[in-house]
Formats: C-alpha cells, sequence, structure tokens
C-alpha cells in the first residue's frame, strides 16, 4: 500500500467482521496464546450498536 494513497474514515457496520478479522490476525499469540483482543472490538461493536 502506498503511504501517500490512504484514507482515513469513520468505521461503518459492513466493516466490522472485516476488522474483526485484521485485528484477531494481528494478535494471535503475541502476548499470550490465542487472542482476546478481537473479542473485545465485538463486545465495544455490539455496546455501539445500542
Amino acid at each position: 500500500m502506498d503511504r501517500n494513497n490512504c484514507l482515513i474514515r469513520l468505521e461503518r457496520k459492513e466493516d466490522y467482521a472485516e476488522v474483526e478479522n485484521l485485528v484477531r490476525e494481528s494478535f494471535w499469540n503475541v502476548y499470550r496464546p490465542g487472542c482476546m483482543e478481537h473479542y473485545v472490538l465485538h463486545v465495544l461493536e455490539m455496546i455501539l450498536r445500542l
């Protein structure tokens, strides 16, 4: 990806699953076996939908 061609925007509902997958893959086995960060993100997204 070209650093000069980036768009920063708010996350949309259709992005939720892709973002969860990105977070899970990024943190898998980094701090402990497996990953909890994507689950925390999932719970936050559920709260924001209320």
